[in-house]
């Protein structure tokens, strides 16, 4: 079959590494100028696991592992008030998890698909439509595509969702949170902070700092608004989170200061995406596009992975109408519970009043006692076993 992915995102790089290997014609189209650097660390567990071990992938995962020691729970003069192991932590998904940067995971899916898949950067679709045979694209750069099934996988503002599904904002549900991620270059000031993760939480809002390679530092913000407007210029961002978090102590103020400069800073609305089908004729979305779970669930790339890798296994021995109904059918009951999951987390995770912060910090403690792991373990979903 000739398919065309439009994202060059961890979904649209797993599902062309999974097709090709099935001899399929595949052509990616990545409104970026290239891989992106950008983003934060994620916890990778559950199904995108799954799909990586069937993969071959684990080794190379296990290469861009972070080797995070704990969470460490600060107080605002900088002094730890409770620290929590991450091997406890990674217990929780039965030992099969790792931590890294969402870049280097996407250059290790860019390295299977390398010499085998042409990737179109800064391109975008401008038009699609089809009829029972095919499936037709214009690209921006003037490119006229037809091919058997075009897929997308663009993420959570997909323009492929908006030109075939419908007005793209009916199906975001923001969670009244944003978030803000950069890196920097370390200096004397965070010589304390050297495989952990450390956090300081107020009602409201938190922020985490952690170490990477080269020398660098990595940073969290969350905090809650209302606000609607979840895409904002840069110079309103940086605005925003002064105004949020600059009386903060600990080492907020230095990290305020190094977000003027950053050159990978990110900031946006969380948000999840719901929509009634995933699919539409000869057109499919896949990951972020049709079913972002937010980042607070830290299952975001996991999914995306596992939705990429259960399509392609659908598309090896089927039809396109079959293979897309077999797809959909498969995950969308898994994956609305685990939205729902998530936002049960969420507002767990991060509390608006101090006596909900105490409850977060007994619970986060609580779930390091052997004996009471088994109530606190991660809600994923599973690679589902698909018959011919």
């Amino acid at each position: 079959m000739n398919i065309l992915i439009i994202g060059g995102g961890i979904a649209g790089l797993t599902l062309a590494a999974q097709l090709v290997q099935s001899d399929h014609s595949v052509q990616v189209a990545e409104k970026a100028f290239g891989l992106r650097t950008e983003g934060y660390m994620i916890d990778f567990f559950g199904a995108g696991y799954d799909a990586a071990e069937k993969m071959g992938l684990l080794g190379e995962l296990e290469k861009i592992h972070y080797p995070i020691s704990g969470l460490n729970i600060k107080r605002s003069n900088g002094t730890i008030r409770y620290s929590l192991s991450y091997s406890k932590l990674r217990k929780l998904a039965d030992g099969r998890h790792f931590n890294f940067m969402r870049g280097d995971l996407e250059y290790v899916l860019s390295q299977r698909i390398k010499n085998r898949v042409s990737i179109m950067y800064n391109t975008t679709i401008q038009s699609v439509w089809q009829d029972e045979q095919n499936v037709y694209a214009l690209l921006s750069d003037g490119t006229e595509w037809r091919g058997d099934l075009l897929v997308g996988a663009d993420g959570i503002r997909s323009k492929v969702r908006e030109l075939a599904f419908g007005d793209a904002h009916r199906f975001i549900r923001l969670l009244g949170l944003y978030t803000a991620a950069f890196t920097f270059q370390r200096t004397d000031l965070y010589r304390g902070i050297e495989n952990s993760f450390d956090l300081l939480a107020e009602p409201g809002r938190q922020i985490s700092v952690y170490p990477l390679t080269d020398n660098r530092m990595a940073v969290f913000f969350l905090f809650r608004s209302n606000e609607t407007n979840s895409r904002v210029m840069r110079r309103q961002a940086l605005s925003e989170l002064t105004d949020r978090f600059g009386d903060m102590g600990w080492l907020v103020p230095d990290i305020l200061r190094n977000s003027e400069t950053a050159s990978d800073f990110y900031f946006d609305a969380v948000a999840q995406v719901e929509v009634p089908h995933w699919t539409n004729g000869r057109i499919a979305l896949v990951g972020d596009a049709c079913y972002a779970v937010s980042l607070l669930a830290g299952q975001g790339a996991s999914l995306a992975m596992a939705g990429s890798y259960t399509l392609a296994q659908c598309l090896r021995e089927r039809d396109v109408p079959s293979a897309l109904t077999v797809y959909e059918t498969s995950l969308k009951p898994q994956i609305t519970e685990v939205q729902r999951s998530a936002r049960n987390f969420a507002n767990f995770f991060f509390p608006d009043t101090t006596f909900q912060l105490f409850l977060r910090d007994v619970g986060l403690r609580a779930s390091m006692v052997p004996v009471l792991q088994t109530y606190f373990k991660f809600k994923s979903i599973r690679l589902p076993e698909l018959s011919k």
